[in-house]
Parts: structure tokens; sequence; C-alpha cells
């Protein structure tokens, strides 16, 4: 994959141990990207990293790495699940980005409709969400752990058709 959006470039993550290493140390800079169980242990990043039916992205803006967009659980083509992180805190200057990603999902496999589940404390992600064009479908209560705090997630989906509308 390789798409380019004004200043911004997404690609295929290809792992290395140095991207490995980069990502790792990226991510634990931010205190709440991750819940408590990926962010202190290394092996079960790992282990998101190289999962099976997972395709992970890197957006880039230049030569920096600015984020990562994956998408899991790809084996069900009626729904996949997808999560954005910008490390540069910028996700609402990345709105095109995030929209040309979901339609070349949409374009390029066969799945019926995508979700995403931020915590409720990720408000800037909920709102990217919002101006996607996601739909809001309810609350997954005390769903995720964030230092040591049980956190609420909202629960977004697009279909197919809407997606396309974009």
């Amino acid at each position: 994959m390789h798409l380019t959006v004004d200043k911004w470039t997404v690609c295929d993550l290809t792992l290395s141990p140095a991207k490995v290493d980069l990502l790792w140390k990226v991510i634990r800079r931010h205190q709440t990207l991750f819940s408590d169980l990926t962010r202190n242990d290394p092996d079960n990043f790992l282990r998101a990293l190289t999962a099976p039916h997972t395709i992970w992205l890197e957006v880039r803006e230049r030569d920096v790495l600015v984020g990562i967009i994956w998408f899991g659980e790809l084996h069900q083509i009626v729904d996949v699940n997808a999560h954005m992180a910008f490390f540069d805190r910028m996700s609402h200057a990345k709105i095109e980005v995030c929209r040309a990603v979901v339609k070349w999902m949409f374009h390029n496999f066969p799945i019926n409709r995508m979700s995403v589940s931020p915590p409720r404390i990720y408000t800037a992600t909920i709102r990217l969400m919002h101006k996607l064009g996601f739909t809001e479908e309810g609350v997954k209560r005390q769903s995720i752990l964030i230092h040591g705090k049980w956190h609420d997630q909202i629960l977004f989906g697009i279909t197919r058709d809407e997606a396309e509308a974009m």
C-alpha cells in the first residue's frame, strides 16, 4: 500500500528490529496510547505487531513517522477493527489521510463494516470519528485499563455504503 495525501504518506509498516525498537520508544512516550496490558509489556506489543489477519500502516509527514494505523481481524469479512494513533497529537489535521485509508480498505478488502473503539478519554479520536462520518453506536463500559483505571470505550462503526459516500 502506498498513498499520498497532501504532505502525508501512508505505506505498509515494514518490520525490522530497528523499526520495532523505534515504535516501542515512541509508544512509551505517550502514556495513554495503549492499555496497561500493552504499554508495559514489549512482548505483548510485538505479538500485536505480528498478529495474523492484521495490517499495519505507517503515516509519515515527509520523512518523519507521525502515526500508525492498523486493522485487525481481517479474516472476518463482516467487521474489521481499526485503530489510528498519531504521535504528533495532530489527528484533526489528518482527516483526509484517514478518509483515504478507510476508503482504501473498503476498496481492497471484502469487508462490510469497520469498527473503532477509542477510550472515552481519547477526545481527539472521538472527534475524528465523527468528522469521518463514523456512527456512534454505543459504549463498552469499563473495557480498557489505562494507568490502573478502567475506562469506557465508545463504539463507532461505518459500513461499506457509508464509506463509499464519504
